[in-house]
């Protein structure tokens, strides 16, 4: 491995910590908001923005929520050489593993973000604004607090639902107990359900949400809660918005075509000081700047689920000297890259759509709604069984293929319950897991810092 001191420094510097600062103020929020700052809309935006930039760090979407994807399921392996990743990938997590720890933090970090927006732009005049931004910056934290509320009760199941600014250090403000899935999953309907009543149809900025990233994400809330009538309805929605599939599968990837209108949202990057560091993590050379061993590396059982002729496969992965390497990121810029990480695009929805009708006995027309995907992926109209069952199968090996390495599998998996883990992981790493690893454990940080919130079971 041809790896120096200067890179290992970097490394750490990502990866080992429990509490990451890449591109970020650490400063609390509560600090930088007193005085002048919510005096004018120019200083709601600039808040605003610090709620997308919680949205970078490795210790988020530019590492760890692609670790947890793709390596806790059958597509990837952990790769590189720390013992947290290892961890994950092999099923045996602990309460201080560094990664949970700086992901969980980093995640209420981002809500308290979005909680110091809506409390304080809630409060300004009107007239301070544009006509309806103040209702889309509203809108915009409250579908940012829903996401990462998603994220949170996917991954670790009941968690402390905090929905007001946190303004000061009294244990009775911030020791919370946790709260039951259910009620965390209907303040993210609420949520996201306020959201799309308040953004704007076309986003401001291009990386900005507007009213069809809301809808793309409650598809995917209710998809998750087997709500089928609920993603016709949201899908639908999103369809009419006027996005579409690229041409080419590759112009999503090859970081030309940014601004396509297949990305419903996307966590963007700047470069240099607000760069994104994953692509270097996983690119070999010369994409990446440095040669070391690479992380989230490609199971062979993933590999080989593409067909031939299959578009997808080249714009997946690479094979370089027999080892294989994540390609759906193109530029490694030594950590400072401004590829961006896809989390919602138009292929979900159709495919979300066609396995919600699917299940409300709309089976011909989602077989429809695959055939779009599979055509542009060039292969030919699907043509195994027409029963609902034998479809389902299909619609979600298909998502497998279309999603590859972007982070969607273990959540698939995981919606569609321990046995369907168990299988995929059973054939791609001949591993097995106890049901309660269904869920991540507590960091101990925050059992020891708050006497109120308990250990998942098996922990």
């Amino acid at each position: 491995m041809k790896i120096n001191s200067y890179i290992c420094a970097l490394l750490s510097a990502f990866l080992l910590t429990a509490c990451s600062d890449d591109f970020i103020d650490k400063e609390p929020i509560t600090q930088i908001s007193t005085g002048n700052l919510y005096q004018t809309q120019e200083d709601a935006e600039a808040v605003l923005i610090s709620c997308y930039d919680g949205l970078q760090p490795d210790s988020y979407y530019g590492f760890d929520m692609l670790v947890y994807g793709d390596v806790r399921s059958d597509n990837c392996f952990a790769g590189g050489d720390n013992a947290a990743n290892f961890q994950i990938d092999n099923f045996n997590v602990n309460p201080t593993n560094a990664i949970i720890t700086r992901s969980f933090s980093q995640m209420y970090s981002a809500i308290n973000r979005a909680n110091t927006v809506l409390n304080r732009v809630e409060q300004m005049d009107e007239a301070l604004f544009d006509t309806g931004r103040k209702e889309g910056i509203l809108g915009e934290a409250l579908f940012l607090r829903g996401l990462h509320y998603f994220n949170l009760v996917r991954l670790f199941g009941d968690v402390p639902l905090v929905t007001t600014e946190t303004t000061s250090l009294d244990p009775a403000q911030l020791n919370v107990s946790r709260t039951a899935q259910q009620e965390v999953y209907n303040q993210i309907i609420t949520d996201l359900l306020e959201a799309q009543s308040l953004l704007p149809d076309v986003p401001v900025d291009p990386e900005r949400a507007a009213k069809g990233a809301a809808e793309a994400l409650l598809s995917k809330v209710y998809l998750t809660l087997e709500d089928y009538p609920n993603v016709d309805v949201w899908t639908e929605a999103v369809m009419r918005r006027g996005y579409g599939l690229q041409t080419r599968f590759d112009n999503l990837f090859n970081q030309e075509n940014k601004f396509n209108n297949e990305v419903i949202f996307a966590v963007r990057y700047l470069g240099d000081t607000e760069g994104n560091v994953f692509p270097e993590l996983v690119l070999p050379t010369p994409e990446a700047s440095f040669d070391f061993i690479k992380f989230n590396t490609p199971t062979p059982n993933s590999i080989n689920q593409f067909q031939g002729g299959d578009s997808r496969a080249a714009s997946s992965f690479v094979q370089r000297n027999g080892e294989s390497f994540l390609y759906k990121w193109r530029n490694g810029e030594a950590f400072q890259s401004a590829d961006y990480t896809i989390v919602l695009r138009y292929a979900d929805v159709l495919l979300m759509r066609a396995e919600a009708l699917n299940q409300i006995n709309r089976t011909g027309d989602a077989i429809d709604l695959l055939n779009r995907v599979r055509l542009r992926a060039g292969l030919p109209n699907y043509g195994g069984q027409t029963d609902p069952v034998s479809v389902d199968d299909a619609i979600f090996q298909e998502r497998r293929l279309e999603f590859m390495y972007e982070g969607h599998r273990w959540f698939d998996l995981k919606r569609k319950g321990f046995a369907a883990v168990t299988e995929a992981l059973d054939e791609s790493k001949d591993i097995s897991i106890s049901e309660f690893e269904l869920l991540l454990p507590i960091p101990q940080t925050e059992l020891d810092r708050n006497p109120n919130l308990t250990q998942n079971p098996g922990y």
